[in-house]
């Protein structure tokens, strides 16, 4: 079992902020430790699950599109996976983030840290069971029709990119859901309805021109649009997408920071 005794019981200016986030790394690595460890606990095969669950998820795409439902778009279960993966990492981590202070009420109560260190810690921790799945598509790779380019040197700022508007939306809503409990259940369906307008199954262009504009208010048409074309098509995205989708993740992560840090302490009371 994780401890916690090194954290101080007030905050110093040391703490404050986000350059006093490395004075608690050993207390965020034994959160993501014991998120692990609570979820695979029990379990014969353990931390396995984290490879064998995108191993059957990756082998159906590829089986179900390839031998199945044969789509004319060439390469298809790729061309899938290079959305659906983005996807499931982000649906992942916003499902989560309402609970993430709730979650960790009895910790916040007791002891003083950076409450950031929560929210983190749920992104770091989904995002390390994500990377078995995208370290299997990468094996896969030129198997399912992908080709070495030197555009995918740029998928790791994509990727961070991607993660600091997902961390963005994480401070919003678990301190959102704290005043308001019912957001849980409309971040479900929010979600589901997200899903259909961001053209991870289809193609952005089949979208009937008329309803295109709306269709592009989703936040997430820009960034799943840079990950195709990087690890699909072989090209960097357009200035338009790539400023966009930088657009997106300046606004979500500002205001996620302002309201994180203007009310994350006074909320402990209602935890």
């Amino acid at each position: 079992m994780a401890t916690y005794a090194h954290a101080p019981l007030a905050p110093t200016a040391k703490a404050r902020g986000l350059k006093g986030l490395a004075a608690y790394s050993d207390m965020l690595a034994n959160f993501v430790r014991k998120d692990i460890q609570v979820r695979y606990q029990g379990a014969a095969l353990g931390f396995l699950w984290s490879l064998i669950n995108p191993a059957v998820m990756i082998g159906l795409y590829i089986f179900v599109f390839s031998d199945v439902f044969r789509s004319t778009q060439p390469h298809y279960p790729l061309y899938l996976m290079a959305g659906i993966l983005h996807w499931n990492l982000f649906s992942q981590i916003t499902g989560q983030s309402c609970d993430t202070l709730i979650a960790n009420a009895g910790l916040v109560k007791k002891i003083y840290f950076p409450r950031l260190l929560v929210p983190i810690s749920s992104v770091l921790f989904n995002v390390v069971l994500w990377l078995l799945a995208i370290v299997l598509l990468f094996a896969l790779y030129p198997f399912i029709g992908g080709q070495a380019h030197w555009t995918l040197l740029a998928y790791p700022f994509a990727l961070i990119l991607f993660l600091a508007f997902t961390f963005g939306v994480t401070l919003i809503l678990s301190v959102l859901n704290v005043l308001f409990r019912d957001l849980k259940h409309l971040i479900d369906v929010a979600l589901l309805f997200l899903f259909w307008v961001t053209p991870i199954v289809y193609q952005f262009h089949r979208i009937p021109p008329h309803l295109r504009e709306i269709f592009a208010l989703s936040p997430l048409v820009e960034y799943i649009l840079i990950f195709r074309g990087i690890l699909y098509s072989g090209h960097l995205p357009s200035i338009h997408i790539m400023g966009a989708a930088l657009l997106w993740t300046a606004a979500t992560l500002g205001v996620g920071l302002f309201v994180f840090h203007r009310h994350a302490d006074n909320l402990v009371e209602r935890l």
